[in-house]
């Protein structure tokens, strides 16, 4: 499976690095000298900020699979790349996340990398103020609808007053005492 170019690495273990040999033909002294580690854009971020996460390895050129997993339990569907992308953090993708490459060298995960996520408030602002914006809706379309109601009252009041002026004729002189 090796061409000519072999690397000797610790304990005298030989690797090819042209291609990788199948796990059972690495010796156990070996598998340390792989690793996967995560690099990140930030571990710390407020509420609406985006981090980046790339999963970083020094496996050979093969076929890999990458997966992702938050909280050493939960794997994260659909997320078969190098990076982890969380757009728009909130509270809810604060946690532990890992990612894990899958090769013909064998499984390998990274240790957890710790995200966490400041609460600016954000939300409590996107709530009191779209609160505030359906109250001032409902008050105005409220008042529109009172107003309509009492015009049209309005209305059939002096049309009232204009028909009895007219049917009682007009008003009696009453001369002033003095």
């Amino acid at each position: 499976m090796c061409n000519s170019t072999v690397q000797t690495l610790n304990d005298s273990c030989t690797l090819c690095s042209a291609r990788c040999i199948d796990e059972s033909q690495v010796p156990a002294g070996c598998k340390k000298d792989f690793q996967v580690t995560i690099n990140s854009t930030g571990s710390e971020a407020q509420e609406g900020d985006e981090v980046t996460l790339t999963c970083v390895h020094n496996l050979p050129n093969v076929t890999l699979m990458f997966g992702w997993m938050k909280q050493l339990d939960e794997l994260l569907k659909g997320k078969n790349k190098s990076q982890l992308v969380l757009e728009k953090l909130m509270t809810d993708k604060e946690g532990q996340y890992s990612c894990f490459v899958n090769s013909s060298c064998g499984n390998y995960e990274s240790l957890p990398h710790s995200v966490t996520v400041s609460s600016s408030g954000v939300m409590v602002l996107i709530v009191c103020g779209v609160s505030a914006l359906a109250l001032v809706l409902i008050m105005g379309i409220t008042m529109k609808y009172k107003l309509k109601r009492d015009n049209a009252k309005h209305r059939e009041r002096m049309r009232q007053r204009e028909q009895d002026q007219q049917s009682a004729g007009p008003a009696p002189f009453t001369p002033r005492e003095s």
